[in-house]
């Protein structure tokens, strides 16, 4: 499998509900710069996966339009989702996730078959994976201020 996972943009402050927040125009130039830097240098996976959540939504539209990639809709990366479960019997074996922290953090240390986290993902960072779910490796982790000098 291949996995890369991204992290959503930067949002607005939570204000009424976390669910509805939106990409902020900064995040979403950021996200963007992030998106066509990745395109550039490295190999797009088949399929976007989002959380339902407004801000990942956001982040993955951007991502599936950029990389001319089908988008669908995943619960299990909501905030307390069953991520891992969810990959460990997703058919497709090249895909991209956008979702949160620390979700994201602890379904890489998962995927990597690691007892517990050892690093988190900034806002629009992104990292790619690749092997069997638990025993799997990270090919790299990319931070936006890496990927954007």
């Amino acid at each position: 499998m291949r996995l890369i996972i991204l992290r959503h943009a930067i949002a607005e402050e939570f204000i009424s509900g976390d669910y509805e927040r939106r990409l902020t125009v900064e995040g979403r130039a950021r996200c963007r710069r992030v998106l066509r830097h990745f395109a550039r240098c490295f190999e797009p996976p088949s399929i976007v996966f989002s959380s339902p959540l407004v801000r990942a939504r956001q982040t993955a539209r951007m991502a599936a339009r950029l990389l001319d990639l089908p988008l669908r809709r995943c619960d299990a990366l909501k905030p307390g989702g069953e991520a891992f479960d969810w990959l460990k019997n997703q058919p497709c074996q090249d895909l991209m996730v956008v979702g949160h922290e620390p979700d994201l953090s602890c379904l890489a240390a998962r995927f990597l078959g690691l007892p517990k986290v050892v690093f988190s993902f900034k806002k629009s960072g992104m990292a790619l994976l690749e092997g069997e779910p638990g025993a799997g490796e990270m090919r790299w982790l990319l931070t936006p201020r890496w990927l954007l000098g």
